[in-house]
């Protein structure tokens, strides 16, 4: 590569470098060529300049008064009710009239950040109370169709912690303001308790087949919450630096979450169909390296007719009964422990159109065992906010090792299924010898060659046949 080719590079690293991390200078008109920057907060300092207030300020101010009110009180610009969840009493501050005042940029990119917070957190309260009717709609559908047994109780903290985690399937321009709240009220915990509530209602339980009459309860309880999150991230300087000190509420327009109750929704919706299936027995079976719609299509699986494989997958990378990981080459689909012949297509059709998907299903079961988790928790990343263990199906993985063929073997971390390869099946041809095994099985007798014989499946539930020697 030429000297001046190496030269170009590194002048572009060095110019991308220099815009990531702006200067003092390039931070002092925020309405000029450097708008509201996330960068801006570090390069000014703010956190200092708002410890420093505090010290020289707050006393100003009565006792017991809130940070913010106190710090907008002070600047006597008009934008003093930014604490709670109200309609239109803290406007957006103006830079071209601050600057026409006289107040200093630091003041100018605190009080936007009270704005900011105060912007989020009413979006995201009645983007839940939005979400109350829809979430009443989907989970009675949902119990509609998967008809979990009526005695199955569900806990309510369940569902507040199910939908509680929802907050990381915001639309991804609210990605970073999520983050820095999540972050911030893990540097306190004593606030922590109300975007993430556990055990506050305990004691409320209700039948799966009326737990949609009870979202109301849930709602409003979250709803509650966050009004408690937002006084307490506005009611001292601590609590506020920890949720804005990332600069990440620096930003204009602030999204609106207002309007994203169905992406609210999907973490609870995900939480009670792998509720609603491990009450009537299904388990999650995967079957690993193994692409199922190549097996059908190559004709590896010798007899086995896979409904709907052999031409491809979906856009949600399905085919029949079975959902293919491509990052990770492992098939997945759902069997029932308590009855073989059961068919999750039709079910599996009708969760992935409405109210969860395959990655959100399979995956997140699979990645949650992996952790040894149980119940729905949040967590952050160097760029991301994340979910885990909304589904918690147990998981099971085929055993693909044809020296079992013959044995009781199934899975390789589970325990065989009730009336898996016991000789004889409904639909079995006299003569011939006949292996029970799962509706949506992909274990080891798919491809076993070792007799020297073919095999088929009894079309009436999910049998293989193998012809007699």
């Amino acid at each position: 590569m030429h000297s001046h080719s190496i030269l170009f590079i590194c002048l572009l690293l060095v110019q991308s470098f220099t815009q990531a991390q702006p200067k003092p200078s390039d931070c002092s008109d925020p309405a000029g060529i450097v708008p509201l920057n996330p960068s801006c907060w570090t390069a000014l300092n703010i956190s200092g300049y708002v410890m420093k207030w505090s010290t020289t300020h707050s006393s100003s101010c009565l006792p017991g008064t809130p940070f913010a009110s106190c710090f907008l009180r002070t600047l006597d610009m008009g934008q003093e009710d930014c604490i709670g969840i109200t309609s239109s009493t803290c406007p957006p501050p103006s830079w071209i009239q601050y600057k026409a005042n006289n107040i200093s940029v630091e003041d100018f990119y605190v009080a936007y950040n009270i704005y900011s917070v105060y912007t989020f957190f009413n979006g995201y309260y009645t983007a839940i109370g939005n979400a109350r009717s829809a979430a009443t709609d989907s989970i009675g559908a949902i119990v509609a169709l998967l008809d979990p047994p009526k005695k199955t109780n569900g806990v309510l903290n369940d569902l507040l912690t199910a939908l509680s985690v929802g907050l990381s399937f915001l639309a991804p321009d609210a990605g970073p303001l999520v983050k820095a709240v999540v972050t911030g009220f893990q540097q306190a915990p004593s606030v922590a308790k109300y975007l993430f509530p556990v055990g506050t209602l305990d004691t409320q339980v209700a039948q799966f087949d009326q737990i949609a009459n009870s979202m109301g309860t849930v709602t409003t309880y979250l709803q509650h919450n966050v009004t408690q999150a937002l006084a307490a991230i506005q009611n001292d300087t601590a609590t506020f630096l920890a949720v804005t000190g990332s600069g990440n509420f620096s930003v204009t327009p602030v999204p609106t979450i207002s309007d994203q109750s169905d992406s609210i929704l999907t973490a609870l919706n995900t939480y009670v169909i792998s509720q609603c299936l491990q009450a009537n027995n299904w388990v999650i079976a995967r079957a690993i390296d193994t692409d199922v719609n190549e097996l059908q299509a190559n004709g590896s699986a010798a007899g086995w007719d896979i409904p709907n494989c052999g031409k491809g997958y979906d856009g949600q990378s399905r085919c029949g009964a079975y959902y293919f990981n491509k990052a990770i080459d492992v098939s997945f689909t759902l069997t029932n422990n308590g009855d073989l012949s059961k068919d999750p297509t039709k079910a599996m059709d009708q969760l992935f159109a409405n109210w969860t998907t395959p990655d959100q299903l399979f995956n997140g079961a699979a990645q949650c065992q992996a952790q040894g988790g149980s119940a729905p928790v949040v967590s952050t990343g160097p760029s991301d906010v994340d979910a885990s263990c909304l589904s918690n199906l147990k998981v099971c993985t085929w055993d693909l090792d044809p020296s079992h063929i013959g044995t009781q073997y199934e899975f390789t971390d589970c325990g065989t299924q009730s009336g898996v390869y016991v000789d004889g099946c409904k639909g079995c041809p006299d003569g011939d010898i006949c292996v029970n095994v799962p509706y949506s099985y992909i274990g080891n007798y798919l491809t076993y060659t070792g007799w020297g014989l073919t095999y088929d499946f009894c079309i009436q539930n999910g049998n293989i046949i193998v012809p007699k020697n």
